[in-house]
This record gives C-alpha cells, sequence and structure tokens, in this order.
C-alpha cells in the first residue's frame, strides 16, 4: 500500500479516536415512581434526598420538566426522543406476560452512542418490551444489561407476581445478568444496582466514553403483599415521619439517595467527573393510591401516576456538568422526556436526528434562555383522556379516572417533633464531600435556591373540575399550578383552539392494544420459574 494512504488512513484513525475519546461521558439515572414532593430540593424537609438535591442545586434543577405519567410510556418516549402515542407504547404499562413492546426498526438512544463510540450499559429497569430476544436491551443498542426487564420487583427475593383468569396469581424471578437469571445474586436491590452501576465505572475502559443508565427499582411498590420493602436500619432512622406507610417510603428514598452519592463518588474516583453529565429525573408522578400505591407525594400538584393532571406529569429532573454556564442552577423553560435524546446527542457534538417529536434544549439550559418547547401533548387511547399545553395554559379532555385525578398527600406530611436539619443533612452527603474534593465547595448559604421550586396553593378552595367526553377543563397552569380553576367558559375561543390542536395530534397516534393480552405461555413455571423471552423473533418485522 501507498505510503501516502497508509500516512492517511492513520491520520483519520488517530482524529476519530480523538474525537471519541474527548465525548462526555453520560449518566442518566431513573427513579421509579418519585414523586415532586418526594425531593427535598423542592421545599419538605420531611424526607431529605441531600445528594440528588446538590446535584440540582449545583448543576440545573428544572423548575417544569414533564414526563408521560405511566413508566413504559415515558421510558418509550426517552430511548425513541418520540411521544409513546406514537410508538404505541401509550397507556397502561406493559405486563410480563404481554407480547408488546418498543418496535424494532425504531432507534434507540444507546444505538445512536454506540455509533459515536460509547460503551453503553444498562443497570435496572427496561420495561419496554420482553417477550422476545430481539426486545431485549442488549438487542436494541447496550452492551450490556443487569436488571429487571419489568415493571417493578420484590427488593429482596426479586420475584415478580401477575394475575391470570383463570389461573390465579403466579410468580417468577425476574432479575437478569444479560441473558441469564441472576439467581446466585443476594441483597437489597437498591444497594445491588448501586453496586453494579459502579462496578461498570470503575472497570470502564477510558479509549471510550460511557453511556450508563441506571433504571432504580425504588422508589415502585413491590408485589401487593409486601408493597413498601427497605432495611430496618434506615426505616428506624425515619422515625420523624408520621405514617409508618410514608415511612417506609422515606427510607426507600433514602437508599435511593445514598445511590446517588455513590455513583457520583465513583465517577470522581475515577477521574472522569468532570466530563461527565449526569441527569436525575422521576419516571412519573407518584402513586399516593390506588394499584401499586407507594405513598409517595405529588402534593400539592394536583393528580397522581397514570393522570394527566400536573402531579402524574410534572416530575423532578436535573441536569448536572462541569461545562454548564447556567450560572443560576434553575431552569424554568418546559422539557419534556421526549427531548432527552436530541438534547444529549447535542451536548456530546452528535447530529440530531430528523423526523423525531423531541427538542434539543442543551443550548437553553446551559444559557437560562427560553425554552424551545411552548406545547406538549398526553393521549391514551386506553384509559380515554387527553391533554395538550399551550404556553401557559393546560387543557384536559376525556374521562380519566377520577381516583387518580384529585388533590392527594397532605395527610402523609405529618413529622413527629422537629424535621431533620437540612443544612446539616447537605454536609454530611457524599456529593458534598465530593464538590469539595473536586475542588467545587458548594456554599450552604445557596440552599435559599430552592426556595423557586416550592408551590403553594390551597387544594380546599375550589370545586375542582372534571373533564367528560362533552366538557373539557381548561387551567391556567403557571398561575395556578394545582389546577383548581377551570377556565374554558372564561377563554371558550382558547380552550376551542386547544382542543382542536389535540384532537389533530391525537389523529396521528398508533393506536395501543387494547385491552392488554396476557399469553398463558409466558407463565414462569413453564421456563424454571422466570419471568423469561417465550416467543421466537418477529422475522416478518426485520
Amino acid at each position: 500500500m501507498d505510503r501516502a494512504i497508509v500516512y492517511l488512513l492513520l491520520t483519520i484513525c488517530t482524529m476519530t479516536a480523538s474525537r471519541v475519546s474527548n465525548k462526555r461521558n453520560i449518566v442518566f439515572i431513573f427513579a421509579d415512581d418519585m414523586g415532586w414532593n418526594d425531593v427535598s430540593f423542592h421545599g419538605s424537609d420531611q424526607i431529605l434526598t441531600p445528594n440528588i438535591d446538590l446535584l440540582a442545586l449545583s448543576g440545573v434543577g428544572f423548575g417544569r420538566y414533564y414526563s408521560h405519567p405511566i413508566c413504559t410510556p415515558s421510558r418509550s418516549a426517552f430511548l425513541t426522543g418520540k411521544y409513546a402515542y406514537h410508538l404505541g407504547m401509550q397507556g397502561y404499562p406493559l405486563s410480563l406476560s404481554e407480547d408488546r413492546a418498543l418496535p424494532v426498526d425504531e432507534k434507540l438512544l444507546p444505538e445512536y452512542l454506540k455509533e459515536a463510540g460509547y460503551a453503553t450499559h444498562l443497570v435496572g429497569k427496561w420495561h419496554v418490551g420482553s417477550s422476545r430476544n430481539e426486545h431485549l436491551p442488549t438487542s436494541r443498542g447496550f452492551d450490556s444489561h443487569f436488571g429487571h426487564r419489568g415493571g417493578y420487583m420484590d427488593y429482596y427475593e426479586y420475584t415478580v407476581e401477575e394475575t391470570f383468569s383463570p389461573v390465579g396469581t403466579v410468580s417468577g424471578f425476574a432479575l437478569y445478568d444479560n441473558l441469564t437469571a441472576a439467581w446466585d445474586v443476594e441483597g437489597y436491590i437498591t444497594d445491588v444496582y448501586t453496586e453494579r452501576a459502579t462496578s461498570i465505572i470503575k472497570n470502564h475502559d477510558e479509549s471510550s466514553p460511557l453511556f450508563l443508565m441506571v433504571g432504580h427499582n425504588a422508589p415502585h411498590s413491590s408485589n401487593k403483599e409486601s408493597y413498601l420493602q427497605a432495611p430496618p436500619e434506615v426505616v428506624r432512622q425515619m422515625r420523624h415521619v408520621e405514617l409508618t406507610s410514608r415511612r417506609m417510603l422515606a427510607a426507600m428514598v433514602k437508599k435511593l439517595d445514598d445511590s446517588v452519592g455513590e455513583i457520583v463518588k465513583a465517577l470522581l474516583d475515577k477521574g472522569i467527573l468532570d466530563n461527565t453529565i449526569i441527569v436525575f429525573v422521576s419516571d412519573n408522578g407518584g402513586m399516593t393510591s390506588g394499584q401499586y400505591n407507594n405513598y409517595a407525594s405529588n402534593y400539592p400538584l394536583r393528580g397522581i401516576k397514570m393522570s394527566p393532571y400536573e402531579g402524574g406529569v410534572r416530575v423532578a429532573g436535573l441536569v448536572w456538568s462541569t461545562n454548564l454556564n447556567n450560572t443560576s442552577h434553575y431552569w424554568d423553560g418546559y422539557m419534556h422526556v421526549i427531548d432527552w435524546l436530541p438534547t444529549l446527542l447535542s451536548a456530546i457534538g452528535e447530529e440530531v436526528p430528523s423526523g423525531i417529536d423531541g427538542i434539543n434544549q442543551w443550548e437553553n439550559i446551559n444559557n437560562n434562555a427560553p425554552s424551545e418547547r411552548n406545547t406538549i401533548y398526553e393521549i391514551d387511547d386506553y384509559t380515554g383522556y387527553g391533554s395538550i399545553i399551550l404556553g401557559n395554559f393546560k387543557l384536559i379532555t376525556g374521562t380519566p379516572l377520577q381516583s387518580y385525578s384529585t388533590h392527594q398527600g397532605a395527610d402523609l406530611r405529618g413529622v413527629i417533633g422537629k424535621a431533620p436539619s437540612y443544612t446539616d443533612g447537605i454536609v454530611n452527603s457524599t456529593v458534598y464531600n465530593v464538590l469539595k474534593l473536586f475542588g467545587r465547595q458548594f456554599d450552604t448559604s445557596e440552599l435559599s435556591m430552592r426556595g423557586k421550586y416550592v408551590i403553594e396553593c390551597d387544594a380546599a378552595s375550589n370545586t375542582i373540575c372534571f373533564p367528560s367526553n362533552e366538557t373539557v377543563c381548561l387551567f391556567n397552569i403557571k398561575e395556578d399550578p394545582c389546577e383548581l380553576t377551570d377556565l374554558s367558559e372564561d377563554y371558550p375561543e382558547l380552550a376551542e383552539k386547544m382542543k382542536a390542536m389535540l384532537e389533530n395530534e391525537a389523529a396521528t397516534r398508533i393506536p395501543r392494544k387494547v385491552p392488554a393480552e396476557y399469553d398463558p405461555e409466558s407463565i414462569p413455571s413453564l421456563h424454571g420459574y422466570t419471568w423469561t423471552t417465550w416467543l421466537p423473533d418477529d422475522t416478518s418485522s426485520t
């Protein structure tokens, strides 16, 4: 081969390697069913989350971060940059016995990142398809997956129970290390996931950038016979929390916050914290009552998980990076879970794909500029409701479940004696010490920043509006974030305009399978008492 050609090839390889090695690492952490009022940077001292808080207060916390109100739709949207209803993944979440998944012809975020030279790893929850091998994380762009494929599992036994008719309740093991059931693993699952995540960071080959997604089980409820699970010694640390149920949730959140601290410390120990983007979000609002109740609280926001009200869709979110210029450490622009794919790709210098719903928000967050997003849609053709946010206004149509659409959580706020010191919690946290060692010591006088997140309203002051198939509810969510006052009669033209926009958007949806189909061939007793794939890959879709 000609020397000039050899030299050119070596130069190209060197430039490519340099471009890859200089890309920022990404660590994306999902909490599961964590409510607006379950993180202390939103203003409450009942449950302290100092590690999460410090990432927001020294990075950028979001005042108006939105997601789909259910876990399968929100994860589908994150991975694709598309609304769940454009994927057929809207509505009630996937069961482990259901043959439904993210379409295999959709390109996912880890696939984009692999093309950009990233090592890609998922620790924890998947929940976007597990009936066939082609639906699993290692077939969708992840180099490895250690975790659960469904919506939740027992925190110690790693089992999931589902009810079939007429069979009854069945149970199976649900923790996997890639394609192998992880029978030999022991421990509280939040700790187990933390250990695996920090091990991946420790052993990462820095010749390529790292994408690590951590989908915690916490604080989602477990099987119905034992909804809330936490180590007894941690529960005892929460004795200031009045109600036993809320005390258990507080302990689960405490372990989650500890995990965030350990992951940040692992990045420091590895020497890559300065070149890492860290994101922490909840997948949807908390489940204060009803099925899979975990006593999370979205107070004072109205509604819970599985509802289109603010408590179901307006959730905790933040981003941390040394490359952020937003010195206010706060961003009040609209951001939706679909925006992460284009935003993260932009942050690492990759081209943003066309044909998605997400908007690149990196520069707006970075420079504390107004959001590029003015409209947010929510369409659930399973339950039968829709909503649209347009500027400061929100319209809700259809028939969302009323039991999930009220103001809940006021009774969960009780504290025995005095709440723990927020300042002490901050200065004794892992992330506080990491920032000090990192040369970015946090000034506790800046703790007043969390006042920007506080929402106050009198949830008993108005007769609240419920929509129907004939009526709508219209709220000014900037002035009335708790959705107390219906304005549809005051602004009929705006209500009609927003309703028409929502109807036009609904016409673009891919209908969801209704009802959910439970395949008896998936029963764990047929597969060594594990929840595993039971169908061949669908060659017609490839």
